[in-house]
C-alpha cells in the first residue's frame, strides 16, 4: 500500500521433489511457456505450478536447475547468434556471469509462482514488478536498517529468471534488474517497468523500512494517496503532511 503497486508482488517457491511439489495445491500451467510469462501471469493474480515440460526457455530452465546446459549454450555459442555481443569471446564471458542452479548439481523438480499475498507456503524470493520511483524506496527500505549499498548483479540478459530470482535465491540479497529484450518482447512488460527480487528473510524489514521513510521522502501529494490507500483498507497511518526530504 505504501508504494502504490499496480502489480501483485509474487512469491516464487522451488521444489526439489515430487511429493513437496504434488503437495501443494495450484494449477500446472498448460503448454508450454517462458518462466517470464508465468510469472507476468503470476503479477495479475494467476497461481501457477510448472515442470520442465511445462517452459520452452532453456535460459529459465538452467537458471532455475529444472535441466541442465549444454555445450552450445555455455560455450557462448547460443549467446552470440542473438546478436547481442561482438565476438564470441565476449558472448561466453557473459555466460559464464550468469548466476544460474544448474551449475550446483542439484536438480529442481517444480516451480510454483503465486500472489505473494495468497500463498500458503513460505517462499523463497519476492518478485515485484515496479517502476522507477518504486524501485528507490524499496532500495531506501532495505538500507534502512543495515546501511550499506546493494550490490547489483545485473547484464540486460536473463532477467527475470536469474538476475531477478536466482541472485536473490543464491546471495540472499536485493537485486535489481531493468529487465532485458526477450522478456519485453515476451511478456509484454511497459518500457517503465523494472523488476526487484528481494529473499523472503529480507521482506519484513524492508517494507518496514519503506514505511519508517516516506516521512522523510515523500512529497505531500505522495503522503495523501498513501494514507488514502491504508484508509480504504481498513487502517490508519498517520504521516506528517508538513514535512519531506526539503524540510
Amino acid at each position: 500500500m505504501a508504494l502504490g503497486l499496480t502489480r501483485e508482488p509474487v512469491g516464487v517457491k522451488l521444489f526439489f521433489s515430487e511429493e513437496e511439489y504434488n503437495a501443494y495445491d495450484a494449477p500446472e500451467v498448460r503448454g508450454k511457456i517462458p518462466y517470464c510469462c508465468m510469472v507476468e501471469r503470476a503479477t495479475r493474480g494467476r497461481h501457477i505450478k510448472s515442470k520442465l515440460e511445462h517452459h520452452n526457455c532453456d535460459g529459465a530452465t538452467t537458471a532455475l536447475a529444472l535441466e541442465d546446459s549444454t555445450e552450445r549454450i555455455e560455450s557462448g555459442t547460443e549467446y552470440f547468434s542473438y546478436n547481442l555481443y561482438s565476438t564470441p569471446a565476449t558472448a561466453r564471458r557473459m555466460r559464464e556471469q550468469i548466476v544460474s542452479l544448474h551449475r550446483t548439481g542439484v536438480r529442481t523438480y517444480g516451480v510454483l509462482l503465486a500472489p505473494l499475498a495468497e500463498m500458503e507456503i513460505i517462499p523463497d524470493v519476492i518478485l515485484l514488478v515496479v517502476n522507477p520511483y518504486q524501485v528507490m524506496r524499496l532500495v531506501q527500505g532495505y538500507v534502512y536498517q543495515y546501511g550499506g549499498k546493494p550490490t547489483l548483479n545485473y547484464g540486460a540478459m536473463q532477467a527475470v529468471c536469474s538476475e531477478a530470482t536466482v541472485v536473490p535465491y543464491v546471495t540472499g540479497e536485493i537485486n535489481i534488474s531493468c529487465l532485458c529484450p526477450s522478456t519485453r518482447l515476451l511478456a509484454r512488460w511497459r518500457d517503465e517497468e523494472m523488476i526487484v527480487g528481494l529473499p523472503y528473510e529480507h521482506l519484513q524489514h524492508t517494507v518496514e523500512g519503506v514505511i519508517a521513510t516516506i516521512n522523510s521522502t515523500d512529497l505531500k501529494r505522495r503522503k495523501e494517496e498513501i494514507m488514502e490507500r491504508f484508509k480504504q483498507k481498513g487502517k490508519d497511518l498517520p504521516l506528517d503532511l508538513n514535512t519531506d526530504y526539503e524540510g
